[in-house]
C-alpha cells in the first residue's frame, strides 16, 4: 500500500498527533513508550517525526523535548509552529473575548489549560454529551454559527476553538515549504475532527483504528485495532519500507 504513494523512496517525513494516536487510548494521557521507541528508530533511518497537536505550546514543546523527537513541531491546532529554535504564531488576536462569552452563555467550563495557550482556546464539555457525538457536532456547529470566524472542534479530550486563519494543514504547508520538502512524500496519522484537513493535505493520510468517523472518511488508509497499538502497526511498517527502500537504492 505505501508503495502506490511513495513509489520506491522512503516518506519524507511522519506528521504525528499525540493524543489519541500516540497514547494507550483516546481520552487517555498515558504515552505508549514502545510507540516512542518505534518513533526513534523511524528518526534513525532518517525520517524526521513531526509532532502536531492541539495541546498548548509548551506542552507540545515539552513533549518533543523529553520523548527525543525531530524538534520541529505544531501546536494548538496549527496556531503556533517551531522549527529548531525559532517559533511563529500565526495568530492574531486573543480569542479570550470569545471565549469568556462561550463559558458565561454556553456554560462550558474552560481547561487550565488556557493560561499556557498562545492563541488556541479549549473547553470542557458537559459529561451527559461526551459519548453522544450528534449532540457534539450540534454543539459544535452551534458555536461556529455564533463565530463564523473560528472552528470549533472536540477532539474526545476537550472542545478547541482557533481562528479559521489556522489549521494543521497550514501549518504542515509551512513546515514543508521551508524544509523544502515533497508534501506527496509525506505522511500524516491522526484520530479526531482536528486532523481532517491533516490527512488531506498529504501525500498519504492515515487514521487510527477507533478515529472519528469523518476522518476515517477521508484517509486513504485506516489502521487496524485503536490509538497507540493502530500507530506502532504504522510505524512499524513505516520502519520496514524505509530499510527496504535504501537497500534497494544502495543496490542498484
Amino acid at each position: 500500500m505505501l508503495d502506490k504513494y511513495l513509489q520506491g523512496v522512503p516518506p519524507q517525513a511522519l506528521f504525528i498527533d499525540i493524543d489519541g494516536v500516540m497514547t494507550i487510548e483516546r481520552g487517555s494521557y498515558v504515552v505508549d513508550l514502545d510507540l516512542v521507541k518505534m518513533l526513534r528508530e523511524l528518526m534513525a533511518e532518517g525520517v524526521p517525526v513531526i509532532l502536531v497537536s492541539g495541546n498548548a505550546y509548551p506542552v507540545v514543546l515539552t513533549l518533543q523535548r523529553y520523548l527525543g523527537l525531530t524538534p520541529i513541531f505544531i501546536a494548538e491546532n496549527g496556531c503556533v509552529i517551531q522549527i529548531n529554535k525559532e517559533v511563529q504564531n500565526l495568530c492574531r488576536e486573543s480569542l479570550d473575548p470569545i471565549a469568556e462569552e462561550i463559558a458565561h452563555n454556553l456554560g462550558l467550563r474552560p481547561s487550565p489549560s488556557n493560561m499556557y495557550r498562545l492563541c488556541d482556546r479549549a473547553f470542557h464539555i458537559p459529561k451527559e454529551i461526551k459519548n453522544d457525538t450528534k449532540a457534539v457536532r450540534e454543539l459544535e456547529q452551534k458555536i461556529m454559527s455564533m463565530y463564523p470566524g473560528i472552528y470549533a472542534y472536540y477532539t474526545g479530550y476537550v472542545l478547541h476553538i482557533y481562528p479559521k486563519y489556522c489549521s494543521k494543514s497550514i501549518a504542515i504547508n509551512i513546515v514543508v515549504q521551508k524544509l523544502g520538502l515533497d508534501l506527496l512524500k509525506c505522511i500524516a496519522v491522526g484520530d479526531s475532527v482536528t486532523d481532517v484537513d491533516m490527512v488531506k493535505t498529504v501525500g498519504i493520510g492515515i487514521a487510527t483504528g477507533d478515529a472519528d468517523e469523518e476522518l476515517k472518511k477521508e484517509a486513504k488508509i485506516v489502521l487496524p485495532l485503536r490509538a497507540s497499538s493502530s500507530t506502532k502497526i504504522l510505524v512499524k511498517t513505516l520502519i520496514e519500507y524505509t530499510k527496504k527502500t535504501k537497500r534497494y537504492r544502495e543496490n542498484t
